[in-house]
């Protein structure tokens, strides 16, 4: 469709047809001021704020041609005879606009000045002075006096806490409907509404709890008066006091782009930074307010070395010179006698440097980013095959996209990902939900299929047999290997039985497989339990992306929603298992049969429930020599020789992978809260104090001399170098990653305090094996998993994701209070069946052993399904893995 000509103040415009007149006057930088519209909300024309003059072709009744006057041009009328609201006034061609009349000016006065009418004059203490729209318009359009005495205003009581974190001032509010929509239209949580009418019209929470919503914070970005503040924030800080500086969230995989506000190297608060490839401007509650860990007075701060059976202070030269030596005697017993162990939210740069540190230095294969755990999920290299294509950017998606959303609760594993799949759906593309559970994405998704419990890999494998049975081109013939060994091996499988043992008819699982193939976009979403399961679910949903060439390109392919922020990176570097090396849960039998003296663990604490970790690391401290760097003493911490300090995000810089394989960076916001050193630069401190007499080798050569790191961006540049997939991503790539968007020159009257501009670019996606033209693809075929209850172990026991688990990131935080307790959920049959009522504590029996928790009961469990919450307190020890065969009972 032709884009639509207008003119706008004299300024020749040329838009896309269907475009509003604010958006259109944004694109010559003239400014017609909002209140109730924003640029990520539907507009609604509520505040009458941008009434304009609109003048468009006069038509002639009879022969519906525009009339032409004396001069040959179009005859104007004003439309309607009246001024419009510009929010919900699309272009038409021949359109003439303005916006400086006394008509209209003298509306933004009155329409300002009704506004004010009962608006308290607090702006010097309201939260959002200095970045508050109300204050930027009033000093533009509004009126110099107001004709009102001040025993006129309304008052009401104020603050009402809609929350724990959200109060409401009535008083400030102008009834814009912004936090309203963006709940009901973004979050797709209708937790707030109107009551009452007239003056006494106001904002009410809903819900119970009140404001239930993970998403709340943002209602306080794009209010545009104050009247929802943020518990985190009020009364700390004006906001020109604070310095921003641009960072990462590390809570889950999405990546999102923040700024930490930090004022005299304190942690005011937390705001999205604006990056419409990845979180556009929103943030979840747990990014916005689950930093304030960071500032514990809990902290390790300084080296602990074990002396006499205590850990006591140190200095830094001690406790690394310990390590090393200590590490270097074991590791001249043998290869692999050293382990080690990273969390896989780490940066790419502490990652690269303790991979190189274990691998090189102590000439170990042993090496892994999971905690040592029965649940630990497999290692996932799917997305790296056949993940998002380069270029993939979910806001432009809409029609003819397809999202299939497997073995995933979205919204508790990476809550970002909600809005932005509600987002295709809004725009016309569809998502469909599988799951064994309800999810909340799942209420509102084009479809929401249940399957049995166990019966992931069962449904993934017969949604791969009927996408082949569709013999679709791909144009990657050329490249795809094994695909006739695939075929051969699913030929050998029954649909019939496969459909049979998910729990779903052929039409349904048809349907699916139709408007996936048909999708010009699709993509598939799996979360923990499709990892926890392993390849019979991931291998297969790759073959499905390969096999329909829906991978290798833009917008389409496999997104992964990891446990860690930097899973895909941790992948990518190798921070896994090389040959003959150990993975984690494999690191305590060796450490019992004396195979594994040495083991370094940084950010994980892998004796947290679960004995058999316990007592493995107990053994390699008695026996050898056990090292942890920690930000907090932790169970693992407790038992070391020696512990060294963690540095915070906020306290370091780097870059970090996110699940769709962007790479982003981040910068330090503070100081640490004493003399530490990053994760990268200990390794180079303990490489160069180590001595390893290792045999000659190819990998011997670079362990010495190869440490030469002055600042973070020096580890990059050689991941850069060394790694293939990061060629290229450098902090001189990432300062050029910068695009076209943000809050222009002139937009700041009326979106001030939504988010901070983006000044470090949208990140740099490295490629998948799919987006290389002449790699070849592989397909491989993993028969489907089968998980059945067996004699006295009747049920069968699940362990989902929970955003709100009462981890260390929760210390001080607003959201404390959210976290949610150890628990069991079970059906309503089961429950009538052993006499079980709301509250009642259950002994949960497994092969492994038995605890006793607090029961639930959900109408959307299945029979003979129970749900154990991966949370703190939780019994997580007697999970055997994705799903466990458990026995239930009343406690006495």
């Amino acid at each position: 469709m032709p884009d639509v000509n207008l003119i706008i103040d004299g300024h020749a415009v040329s838009v896309p047809a269907g475009t509003n007149l604010v958006d259109a006057a944004r694109t010559v930088e003239v400014a017609i001021p909002v209140f109730c519209y924003h640029p990520k909300l539907k507009p609604v024309g509520m505040c009458r704020m941008c009434l304009i003059e609109v003048y468009t072709p006069r038509i002639d009744p009879a022969t519906r041609q525009v009339v032409l006057g004396p001069d040959g041009l179009p005859q104007l009328a004003l439309m309607m005879n009246k001024l419009q609201p510009a929010c919900v006034t699309p272009v038409s061609e021949g359109m003439v606009v303005k916006t400086t009349t006394e008509k209209v000016k003298f509306a933004q006065r009155g329409v300002l000045e009704f506004l004010l009418t009962s608006h308290p004059l607090d702006c010097p203490v309201c939260d959002k002075g200095g970045e508050c729209p109300l204050q930027n318009l009033t000093m533009q359009w509004g009126p110099e006096v107001s004709r009102f005495d001040y025993s006129d205003k309304v008052h009401f009581e104020k603050p009402i806490k809609l929350s724990d974190v959200i109060y409401l001032d009535r008083e400030r509010c102008i009834l814009c409907s912004r936090c309203v929509r963006f709940q009901d239209d973004i979050a797709g949580d209708s937790v707030l509404g109107f009551d009452n009418r007239g003056r006494s019209w106001e904002i009410i929470s809903k819900s119970e709890p009140g404001f239930d919503s993970k998403f709340s914070g943002n209602t306080t970005d794009i209010c545009p008066v104050g009247a929802l503040t943020n518990a985190d924030f009020r009364f700390r800080s004006r906001v020109w006091e604070v310095r921003s500086t641009p960072s990462i969230c590390t809570h889950c995989s999405v990546g999102c782009n923040l700024s930490l506000d930090a004022r005299h190297n304190k942690l005011m608060r937390v705001m999205p930074r604006e990056n419409d490839d990845v979180n556009e401007i929103w943030l979840c509650d747990k990014g916005r307010m689950g930093m304030r860990f960071v500032e514990s007075a809990n902290r390790v701060t300084t080296p602990l070395v074990r002396q006499h059976g205590k850990l006591v202070p140190a200095s830094w030269d001690e406790a690394l010179t310990r390590i090393a030596s200590n590490l270097s005697q074991i590791a001249a017993k043998g290869t692999g006698q050293v382990a080690g162990l990273m969390s896989d939210s780490s940066s790419n740069e502490d990652l690269y440097a303790f991979r190189k540190l274990i691998t090189e230095t102590y000439q170990s294969t042993s090496l892994d980013h999971r905690p040592g755990a029965s649940t630990d999920v497999s290692l996932d290299d799917a997305p790296l095959t056949a993940g998002v294509g380069k270029g993939t950017s979910l806001l432009a998606l809409g029609k003819g996209t397809t999202v299939i959303v497997l073995a995933a609760d979205v919204e508790e594993e990476a809550p970002l990902y909600v809005l932005r799949l509600r987002g295709i759906q809004n725009r016309g593309g569809a998502v469909h939900v599988v799951n064994t559970f309800a999810t909340k994405l799942g209420s509102g998704a084009s479809s929401d299929t249940r399957i049995a419990p166990g019966s992931e890999s069962a449904y993934a494998t017969a949604f791969l047999k009927l996408v082949l049975e569709a013999q679709a081109a791909n144009g990657y013939d050329r490249r795809v290997r094994n695909l006739d060994d695939v075929r051969n091996q699913l030929s050998k499988l029954s649909i019939d039985t496969l459909l049979e043992t998910a729990g779903v008819s052929r039409a349904q699982l048809q349907k699916l497989v139709d408007a996936y193939m048909t999708a010009t976009n699709a993509i598939i979403v799996y979360g923990r339990t499709a990892q926890h399961i392993g390849a019979s679910v991931t291998q297969t949903l790759a073959n499905a992306a390969i096999a329909t060439g829906k991978c290798g390109k833009a917008n389409n392919g496999l997104i992964a929603l990891t446990a860690g922020a930097n899973t895909t990176g941790a992948l990518a570097l190798g921070v896994r298992p090389g040959k003959d090396g150990a993975a984690a849960n494999e690191f305590w039998a060796r450490a019992e049969a004396g195979t594994l003296r040495g083991l370094v663990v940084v950010g994980l604490d892998p004796a947290n429930n679960n004995p058999v970790a316990a007592e493995g690391l107990a053994t390699i401290a008695k026996h050898g020599f056990l090292a942890v760097q920690t930000m907090f003493m932790n169970d693992t911490a407790e038992l070391a020789d020696v512990v060294l300090p963690q540095m915070a995000i906020s306290e370091t810089d780097g870059t970090l992978t996110n699940a769709e394989r962007r790479v982003q960076r981040f910068r330090i916001a503070m100081a640490a809260p004493a003399a530490m050193h990053p994760t990268w630069q200990i390794c180079a401190y303990l490489a160069e104090r180590s001595t390893v007499a290792v045999p000659a080798s190819k990998n011997a050569t670079a362990v010495l001399g190869d440490w030469e790191y002055a600042v973070t961006s020096d580890v990059t540049e050689e991941v850069a170098q060394r790694i293939p997939r990061f060629a290229g991503v450098t902090y001189t790539s990432l300062d050029l990653s910068i695009n076209s968007w943000g809050r222009q020159a002139n937009e700041s009257v009326y979106y001030d305090g939504t988010s901070y501009t983006n000044t470090e670019g949208n990140g740099v996606q490295i490629a998948s094996i799919a987006d290389e033209p002449t790699t070849p693809l592989p397909m491989a075929f993993v028969a489907p998993v089968a998980f059945e209850p067996k004699g006295e172990f009747g049920l069968l026991l699940q362990t989902p994701v929970r955003a709100y688990d009462g981890g260390s990131w929760s210390t001080d935080s607003k959201l404390s209070t959210r976290q949610i307790p150890a628990h069991v959920l079970i059906s309503q049959s089961d429950a009538a069946r052993w006499n079980i009522s709301v509250g009642d504590r259950v002994t949960i029996a497994t092969p492994v052993g038995s605890s006793t928790v607090p029961a639930q009961i959900d109408k959307n469990v299945a029979a003979g399904h129970v749900l154990m919450p991966d949370v703190a307190g939780a019994p997580l020890h007697l999970a055997l893995g994705a799903y466990t065969r458990v026995a239930i009972r009343r406690a006495e």
